[in-house]
């Protein structure tokens, strides 16, 4: 049985991983690099898809396999370099370390980057 890790927060926060996902798959695996590295584009695509999809089915929670949490990580960390997203990067973190992120976390930093 796979270990899984619980994804528990607003969707715009899902969504900020998602397009962390994407782009990071997108800088570290390009179409044409080696096949393991075309094994993890795909991977993070296909959770970044699974996130997406939860979002769209408004489920309180999405589960990924834990095994990507390394590439979660680096994907937080590549998309929190750009100045306009360092304020996601420590609810970012709580997220990926299992805990859940509220409304309420996220308001704080909306009000921010107001």
């Amino acid at each position: 049985m796979a270990k899984l890790l619980r994804i528990e927060c607003p969707p715009s926060l899902v969504q900020r991983l998602s397009i962390a996902l994407r782009e990071y798959a997108e800088a570290a695996y390009p179409p044409g690099c080696s096949e393991c590295g075309q094994v993890a584009r795909a991977a993070l695509e296909d959770a970044a898809g699974l996130l997406e999809a939860g979002v769209n089915q408004s489920l309180p929670y999405m589960e990924l396999n834990r095994r990507l949490r390394a590439h979660l990580k680096a994907a937080v960390e590549y998309y929190c370099q750009q100045p306009e997203q360092q304020v996601w990067q420590a609810v970012l973190q709580q997220l990926l370390s299992g805990e859940a992120v509220t409304q309420a976390q996220i308001e704080v930093i909306e009000r921010k980057i107001t």
